[in-house]
């Protein structure tokens, strides 16, 4: 997760040779020598793919394993390559786009002529590492699809099961939920619905992970092993041994209709584990068996580490195995015997009925008091796991789960299975099952589910937004008070208590109000376009919110908003929208509507509360002044200019200004600034050389996506101000730009050199970064 870069494949044999040789004396160097090598051999077998990204396009042929979404007339895709070097689990994926595609079915197998892209994707603090999670699912590269060609109708078992198993459950209300429990397929589920699992915990209900296969073999092996002993009693392990391997061939197929999820393969070699210790007479602890799970799924596919759905999974086993050590059977058998040793000399009888009831209350109080205990250190522990990916926790988590857990374990999902299978004979039968109206029942099972999903959502508190400041100063003091109880000496607790500290830090701060010097610039990567955010004391000023794309997405919600959040930020004074062009004000009505207390500076009527004539406005004693248009002008020469200042520190923020603006600025003799933002993303339309001249920057920030289609910047502006000795940076490339501003000094941090400097997302699919002609 941390590892800055990967060795070059060349040192892998060096690699393995060490290991060899110092195995003996230091096997743990020698496992992270082993480890590292196959990692990194995975990744160069994950990326052999010889292609240019400058060509025009290329043919490919893949089969369709999931469809990602739809956006009005484009559809987004995920294919596997059909002459992958690799086994199944191990393939080479493309995430494709389609413009008007045909109808596409997944499980069909196309020949695809594709214009290729990068993995690359914006990388901001709080925002989705969409790089870092299409490494994790093998998606080594992008693709936008110009022409394609059907060659067959590959449907495996599953994707015959997925086609049918829609229009059956379509007139359910719960119907993406139960596509989701049934075959691991959460494509149905909407944006709404995601913030209900989110903002009540329940999400991993509908992740096929080890609870449903645990249930799915319990009650297997129940009913296999009553009808054996009533209709071939034996005294022998005969029966037992049907029923063993009847619950591994149902984990196996289960895990097979859930797609082999992260959780879904821990799950499954852990239930295969104990199964065959238990075959073989060998005893296997819950830890050697968990292990094992680790290993193989390390083994297996070494990137699954990049996913959040792996350290929830293996985090949230631990927690419960540690939770039913303190509370095993020999604690409940002393109890039992303390009882027992205990009743008044009466009557046999009534002595054994009392010994029972009391036995019998004293076991159900002890799994309640042990169930309790799991759920409040699984919502502890996974609460801050949760909010390391996502910048926040569900508060409502306990209570919820306290509910639901049971009621799925032996309510929910046996109606389920049982109705799944009674689906898939009639489908063997040839009888159409979505017509029969299998699953009425499981609806009705549900139909509390979706009462308590309405419920927990609509609380406004049910979701904490936590800031990294936080998220980081919570795991160090949990941790510091973990070790302080492991410990018995005092020197030891005295110095595990100091990891409290930087929480009590942050409370201090936060009751008593203390005001920092600093204030800062955030430019965020928002792709083709541009918002900045300026920071100080946990308020802000956003100059821009980036582009939206239909009704499903936009840099607002997807980056800025995050962002905000993730720094700790709670009131937006101030937004400035330079001018309506979507790639600068997309997001204008998200941020109203998440900061409506938020004062609009625009020349847009729609929105504007002051307008871009020039003026001066004290913001926490920074200047914030509006340099012009002197008159309101449509178009890029009507942005509004900003620059900001404080003592001996400034930023001019320019929007999509050309020469003809610039040249109006030049006699302004305010616009000399330490940082700039580059006039129209750096294209050649702008960025003249006396406006550079009379700005005088050292150091200019280019608002420009990754290998865009402008080839912003431009290469002669790049070069413009490199001949003058000025510092240049591309949000494309580096990520957030984050500038501090001290009294007399002036730090600048980027994403991917500072803030998250790691091997994944210095990946650029088509070679190393280049300055664009």
């Amino acid at each position: 997760m941390i590892w800055p870069s990967l060795p070059q494949l060349s040192l892998v044999p060096l690699c393995i040779l060490m290991a060899v040789v110092v195995i003996q004396r230091a096997p743990m160097l020698a496992g992270c020598l082993l480890a590292l090598s196959w990692i990194t051999m995975f990744y160069a077998l994950l990326m052999d793919w010889d292609t240019d990204e400058n060509t025009d396009a290329i043919n490919v042929s893949g089969e369709i394993i999931s469809l990602v979404h739809a956006n009005g007339d484009w559809i987004s895709m995920d294919i596997m390559l059909v002459d992958s070097i690799l086994p199944h689990k191990l393939t080479r994926k493309l995430r494709l786009s389609w413009s008007k595609p045909p109808k596409v079915k997944v499980g069909q197998q196309w020949l695809f002529t594709i214009k290729p892209k990068s993995i690359t994707s914006p990388l901001n603090e709080g925002g989705f590492n969409q790089q870092k999670y299409l490494l994790s699912k093998h998606v080594f590269a992008k693709g936008k699809v110009t022409a394609g060609q059907l060659l067959s109708e590959n449907k495996g078992v599953r994707d015959k099961l997925i086609e049918q198993l829609k229009p059956a459950l379509a007139e359910y209300s719960s119907q993406d939920l139960l596509f989701a429990l049934l075959v691991g397929d959460r494509s149905l589920m909407t944006s709404e619905r995601w913030l209900q699992l989110r903002n009540t915990g329940t999400g991993h209900l509908f992740a096929i992970s080890g609870l449903h296969l645990s249930v799915a073999c319990f009650w297997i092996f129940l009913l296999s092993k009553t009808l054996l002993f009533n209709f071939l009693p034996t005294q022998g392990r005969r029966n037992n041994v049907i029923a063993m391997v009847l619950c591994a061939v149902t984990a196996i197929a289960y895990a097979y209709l859930a797609g082999f999820s992260v959780s879904t393969q821990r799950a499954l070699i852990m239930l295969l584990a104990y199964i065959s210790s238990w075959l073989l007479s060998r005893f296997s602890s819950s830890w050697e068996r968990l292990l094992y799970a680790l290993f193989m799924v390390l083994l297996l596919d070494p990137l699954s580490p990049l996913s959040a759905s792996f350290w929830l999974s293996f985090m949230a086993l631990t927690v419960i195995l540690i939770t039913i050590a303190r509370f095993n059977p020999q604690r409940l058998e002393a109890l039992e015997t303390n009882v027992a040793a205990n009743q008044p000399a009466v009557s046999s009888i009534a002595k054994v009925l009392r010994i029972k009831v009391a036995n019998g209350c004293s076991g159900i109080q002890h799994w309640i008091v042990a169930f309790w205990a799991i759920q409040w250190r699984l919502a502890l522990v996974l609460g801050l796991v949760q909010a390391t990916f996502f910048a926040g926790t569900s508060i409502i988590s306990i209570a919820v789960n306290f509910i639901l857990v049971p009621w799925f374990s032996f309510v929910v999902l046996p109606v389920a299975l049982l109705s799944l299978l009674i689906f898939i004979m009639a489908m063997l039968a040839g009888v159409a099952p979505e017509s029969l109206n299998l699953f009425w029942l499981t609806q009705l099972t549900m139909e509390p589910v979706l009462m308590l999903l309405d419920m927990g959502s609509s609380i406004e508190f049910a979701w904490l937004d936590l800031s990294t400041q936080w998220v980081t100063a919570g795991l160090s003091a949990i941790l510091g008070i973990w070790l302080c109880l492991q410990f018995r000496t005092m020197h030891w607790r005295f110095a595990f208590s100091v990891m409290s500290l930087p929480a009590l830090i942050l409370a201090y701060q936060a009751i008593f109000g203390v005001q920092h010097q600093q204030w800062k610039v955030h430019l965020l990567d928002v792709g083709q376009g541009m918002s900045a955010v300026i920071e100080r004391n946990g308020r802000a000023i956003i100059y821009d919110t980036g582009a939206r794309f239909g009704e499903n997405f936009s840099y607002a919600e997807r980056i800025v908003l995050p962002f905000l959040k993730s720094k700790g930020i709670t009131k937006v004074d101030y937004l400035v929208i330079s001018h309506a062009d979507n790639d600068h004000a997309g997001g204008v009505s998200v941020v109203m509507e998440a900061y409506p207390e938020a004062i609009v500076i625009a020349d847009d009527k729609r929105w504007g509360t002051i307008n871009c004539r020039p003026k001066n406005i004290v913001w926490q004693s920074i200047n914030l002044e509006i340099i012009g248009p002197l008159r309101p002008a449509k178009g890029n020469n009507g942005s509004c200019v900003v620059r900001l200042f404080k003592d001996n520190n400034s930023i001019l923020l320019t929007g999509d200004i050309e020469h003809e603006a610039e040249q109006k600025l030049i006699h302004h003799k305010g616009i000399a600034s330490s940082v700039m933002t580059a006039p129209h993303h750096g294209s050649r339309t702008s960025s003249s050389a006396r406006f550079i001249d009379a700005v005088s920057p050292t150091l200019v920030l280019f608002p420009a996506g990754f290998n865009n289609r402008y080839g912003f910047p431009k290469k002669d502006v790049w070069a413009r101000y490199d001949d003058l000795g000025i510092d240049t940076l591309v949000t494309g490339e580096q990520g957030q730009i984050s500038v501090a501003f001290q009294s007399d000094s002036t730090k600048i941090y980027t994403y991917r050199s500072d803030f998250a400097p790691f091997w994944y997302n210095q990946v650029f699919r088509f070679g190393e970064i280049k300055n664009p002609e």
